[in-house]
């Protein structure tokens, strides 16, 4: 044997270019984008709902010479939302940070590791909120109307006549589809979206199955996949490996009418209303704050969360389960 081996001329360290660290993709999360969102400067507040059957009412009527023209007004109500307050803390200690290799950067691995778990918040809230067929006006179960949208299913179909539906006593037309992830990989399979989409092929543009084409063909402005995943385990001292990891959703969607934007004139299925008026936080009302722990001899890195998620037409969204 050659000396000196090479365990003599080597000391393991932990390399600075690679470490296992499990942090969703932030395009996991659906929520900050799936519903318009409203930053708000009050923690609480109202807001105006103009009465649906006035706007749509047919009133005007042929004036005669020297008369009145026909007349009429709207009723108003109102309704409110309330940001609670969410939030979550990574103590760094002192004798972390004494000890503590390069390489485990304990300031941005807190900093990620807090912004992660309110992703997961806002993502758990947003699902029980929204994607929940009490929630809406109409829910249909797919198996029982034109088959599931596996291969043989119409799902083309059933997203033409919902839509009709909704358009039919609301007079407006839903644009937006959320779905669960293994929802949409049965929908990629489907001989009726494959027809179509086969049927468009070139040379120069061969037919393969993508959001934007699924998106044109239903006629939708937007879908959004629901890719986020969630561990429910307990955390164990004595068993680090606990874990009931699976997706946050399963065999769902959800259509629906918003915006992209929250105004006056138009109405939404859905909105968030999000408080930036607590201590500078952005347009989603999140605030990151770090800060002394003295009496336990730490820095605090802390994560707040400010927002109402709220139905606001439950008569502009179709809840669709057991799609598969």
């Amino acid at each position: 044997m050659s000396n000196p081996t090479a365990g003599d001329v080597h000391v393991s360290v932990p390399l600075t270019n690679f470490g296992q660290r499990y942090i969703q993709s932030a395009a996991n999360f659906i929520a900050m984008r799936a519903m318009p969102n409203l930053p708000v400067a009050k923690q609480a507040d109202q807001y105006y709902e103009f009465n649906r059957g006035d706007f749509l009412r047919d009133e005007a009527e042929e004036r005669a010479d020297g008369t009145e023209s026909a007349g009429s007004g709207f009723r108003l109500s109102t309704d409110t939302y309330f940001a609670k307050v969410y939030a979550f803390h990574k103590d760094v200690t002192d004798r972390q940070r004494a000890n503590a290799d390069a390489q485990v950067k304990l300031d941005n691995s807190a900093t990620i590791w807090v912004a992660s778990k309110m992703l997961i918040k806002r993502e758990t809230l947003f699902n029980a909120k929204f994607m929940v067929g009490g929630s809406w006006t109409t829910t249909l179960d797919v198996t029982a109307g034109n088959g599931a949208w596996t291969a043989a299913g119409d799902p083309i179909l059933d997203i033409r006549e919902q839509k009709r539906i909704v358009q039919g006593i609301t007079g407006y037309i839903p644009n937006k589809l959320i779905i669960a992830r293994d929802a949409w990989d049965a929908l990629l399979d489907n001989d009726a979206i494959l027809s179509r989409i086969v049927g468009g092929a070139t040379k120069e543009a061969p037919a393969f199955v993508q959001r934007a084409l699924i998106a044109q063909l239903l006629e939708l402005d937007e879908i959004f996949i629901q890719d986020a995943v969630i561990n429910t385990a307990a955390a164990d001292i004595s068993d680090p490996d606990a874990k009931a990891i699976a997706f946050l959703s399963s065999d769902q969607a959800l259509l629906y009418y918003a915006p992209n934007s929250l105004t006056l004139d138009e109405p939404t299925a859905g909105a968030q209303f999000s408080w930036t008026g607590y201590l500078g936080a952005t347009p989603s009302g999140f605030r990151t704050s770090k800060f002394r722990m003295t009496a336990i001899q730490s820095d605090r890195i802390e994560g707040e969360m400010a927002f109402d998620l709220k139905v606001t037409g439950p008569d502009l969204g179709v809840f669709f389960n057991n799609i598969i």
